[in-house]
């Protein structure tokens, strides 16, 4: 008897080991893999996008820079491609970083000295049923620091959840990713979503400050919702 019972036992966690295998490799072909991603970077609709804004010529400490088709880039994450209707453009050279929603152009995050937007994931943290843009986007002249926020998209707001220059570590990059856990027994569907906060080596491909890839190198914490505002919470709380 005993020994049927490690039997049993041996099969159970064999069984247990291959589900995992299988739930790792959906998850890298799915692309809800948050280790290594890359930033989607296109010249889709960057057209349209300019024939709205016009060229512009910054000013202050970007003089001598410009907003122009060259150096536009549509940014827009694949999960907000395809789950709304927002179109995110970045400018390769200033990393100014403007949302297209319903034919009308915003600013989605700050960008001057730092990368500007990183990624994003759609979220209706309001439940209001109108899906809003939790940022990852980074900034600072002589002080950079990490920004993570939400633009709601009925006000055209943002709020900052999270500022890393109020932290021990200003300087460390991060990005956000909408993750759930593998339960093989459940449909995906059913599973909770946590909004989770990286930190990350961040690379720029090409010279190209619009094109980026990052690798997760740890998770500082996720974002809840707390009486309806968005809420940093940390990984030791």
């Amino acid at each position: 008897m005993k020994r049927l019972f490690c039997l049993l036992l041996t099969g159970i966690v064999l069984i247990s080991l291959a589900a995992c295998q299988t739930n790792a490799d959906n998850s890298d072909k799915s692309g809800s893999n948050v280790d290594n991603m890359n930033t989607s970077c296109t010249k889709d609709s960057v057209d349209e996008f300019m024939s709205i804004i016009g060229e512009v010529e910054l000013g202050g400490l970007s003089a001598g820079m410009k907003l122009d088709e060259e150096h536009c880039y549509n940014v827009t994450p694949l999960s907000v491609a395809t789950q709304t209707d927002i179109k995110i453009f970045k400018f390769s050279d200033s990393c100014v970083s403007h949302a297209l929603i319903d034919g009308e152009v915003y600013s989605i995050c700050e960008s001057f000295g730092g990368f500007g937007f990183v990624n994003a994931v759609p979220w209706d943290y309001d439940g209001d049923g109108n899906l809003d843009l939790l940022i990852a986007s980074s900034w600072g002249s002589g002080l950079h620091r990490s920004i993570i926020s939400v633009f709601n998209t009925t006000t055209k707001e943002s709020i900052v959840v999270y500022d890393t220059s109020t932290t021990d570590n200003p300087s460390v990059d991060l990005f956000v990713a909408a993750v759930s856990p593998s339960f093989s027994s459940k449909d995906p569907q059913d599973l909770p979503v946590y909004y989770e906060v990286y930190s990350a080596n961040i690379e720029v491909n090409g010279n190209n400050l619009a094109d980026l890839s990052y690798t997760a190198t740890g998770v500082i914490g996720s974002v809840v919702v707390e009486n309806g505002t968005p809420v940093f919470k940390p990984m030791d709380d």
